[in-house]
């Protein structure tokens, strides 16, 4: 089996070669290629079409989010994991409105790296434990209330667990159901709610993750 191809992009040369280690020491990953700021990241994910990029938060010339922003839209194959810093829940739903594919917090990179690029290239999303909880809740919507009202029980349960960043195992197994019933609630979530994009669901349920 072929080694999922991994770019590394951040300024800093050290952390670089700490994670191009662990990724080629662990013999499931390739390192294709680093960048060191934004715009030769940018280059780089044209150039090398990654299956994933982590991509530091803080670069020069542009930063992960940018980047992130002009993948989402020019090489939607390549899975973006933001990396960062920052703990914070409002930092994590802006990476996921944009279409990143996980969450890396720096601090837990050194134990998570490995489980980060395997979550996310199963088609999870992956969120660092190192973050923090959500913020309290805005007022409630009434076009959201009556959005929400088209959707069962059962898949209100999933919605909830799922805007937490849960991935499908870990919501089978916490609702005790199969894996299987929770991609079919997904699914008719979609289609009750006129979603449209792979990570259409996952964002609406961040977004409105305090009326679920």
């Amino acid at each position: 089996m072929t080694a999922a191809s991994v770019l590394i992009a951040d300024d800093h040369p050290l952390f670089r070669r700490g994670l191009r280690a662990a990724i080629v020491e662990s013999g499931r990953f390739r390192v294709v290629a680093e960048a060191g700021d934004g715009e030769t990241a940018i280059r780089q994910i044209e150039r090398y079409a990654p299956a994933v990029a982590l991509v530091d938060l803080a670069m020069p010339v542009k930063d992960g989010l940018e980047v992130l922003a002009w993948a989402t839209k020019h090489a939607a194959a390549t899975r973006i994991v933001v990396m960062t810093l920052y703990k914070e829940r409002d930092y994590v739903d802006r990476a996921a409105a944009l279409g990143a594919a996980g969450y890396l917090v720096k601090d837990d990179a050194q134990d998570e790296l490995l489980r980060c690029l395997a979550t996310v290239l199963d088609g999870e999303f992956f969120l660092s434990p190192a973050v923090g909880a959500p913020n309290p809740p805005p007022p409630a919507d009434a076009d959201i209330s009556r959005a929400l009202a088209r959707l069962t029980p059962a898949q209100r349960s999933v919605l909830r667990l799922l805007a937490d960043y849960r991935t499908n195992k870990d919501i089978a197994r916490l609702l005790e159901i199969s894996p299987k019933t929770v991609e079919n609630h997904r699914a008719n979530m979609v289609a009750s709610l006129g979603l449209v994009g792979a990570n259409a669901l996952l964002q609406f349920a961040v977004r409105h993750r305090h009326w679920l």
